[in-house]
């Protein structure tokens, strides 16, 4: 009937425009979604899959990175390093549920520990120079485009390997990051009183260690974007100020988890903002 043939034609019409558009979100990752406003420990009672494989990138214990997978060809890799204010009192398996679901939309996820105050040789250095060597070790072992993503903490210390270090980056994505120890360690929280554990001391006895672990808005050599919800309690809008209003996004009523839960609509605009950084990294 020629009523089911045109039918048809448009169906096929919608399809190839579809695939056309290059990578898009799913309707599994649009659906079933939960309210903002969620907390450390509903993320970290996510079920998730299992890592694919595991290697060490150093000799100390804790230098040992988890890989995710995807189930058919990676868009890019994606180095994942966990938040939790510097601090051993929280590990790496929090982020495993935002890992599996970036690998379930495509990307390769490695997601490493580090050592953090607390830990024998923790705290600056060696939390930075943990998170560089696991750059490097990545970067040996892909051709893909490879994305460092960081969250809280650790959206400091990826953006930190950018601007000081020398890795084979197409991008960075900071979620709800610190960039400005001296700023926030002068605020009141639980976390922000760790940044004198973290650097080992007070800005007017550290002032040059303070100073070598800020990041320095308009100083990044590669694409990076930073996220950062409107109702986070944990991070501050004056982490991200100064940074160049194309780098930066806020979420209307996003708080600090919200954006490490794979099932809040921030989600999306994390997939989003990889996909725009791996254009921006093919971008001669």
């Amino acid at each position: 009937m020629p009523q089911i043939r045109t039918l048809v034609i448009f169906l096929l019409g919608c399809v190839a425009l579809l695939v056309a558009a290059g990578p898009a979100i799913s309707l599994s990752q649009t659906m079933d979604t939960v309210d903002y406003g969620v907390s450390f420990s509903d993320v970290i009672s996510l079920p998730h899959a299992q890592p694919s494989q595991a290697a060490a990138y150093g000799s100390e214990v804790l230098q040992t990175v988890v890989q995710f997978a995807p189930s058919g060809k990676t868009k890019a890799d994606i180095v994942l390093i966990h938040g939790g204010c510097w601090s051993n009192a929280y590990s790496r398996d929090h982020l495993s549920p935002l890992a599996s679901a970036l690998a379930t939309a495509g990307y390769t996820v490695w997601l490493p520990e580090y050592r953090r105050v607390g830990d024998i040789g923790g705290g600056w250095p060696g939390s930075f120079d943990d998170v560089k060597a696991v750059l490097a070790y990545v970067a040996e072992q892909t051709e893909s485009p490879l994305i460092a993503m960081g969250h809280s903490a650790g959206g400091h210390l990826v953006l930190l390997a950018a601007q000081k270090s020398d890795p084979r980056l197409d991008g960075v994505l900071a979620l709800a990051p610190i960039t400005d120890p001296a700023i926030y360690g002068a605020q009141e929280g639980s976390c922000q009183g760790m940044v004198r554990e973290f650097l080992g001391g007070d800005l007017e006895d550290q002032l040059d260690i303070y100073q070598a672990a800020s990041v320095e808005p308009h100083k990044l050599p590669v694409p990076a974007t930073l996220l950062l919800g409107t109702e986070d309690p944990i991070v501050g809008i004056d982490q991200i100020a100064g940074f160049p209003p194309e780098q930066m996004r806020l979420i209307e009523g996003a708080g600090h988890f919200d954006l490490i839960h794979p099932k809040t609509a921030a989600f999306a605009i994390v997939l989003e903002k990889l996909n725009l950084l791996i254009r921006a990294g093919d971008t001669p």
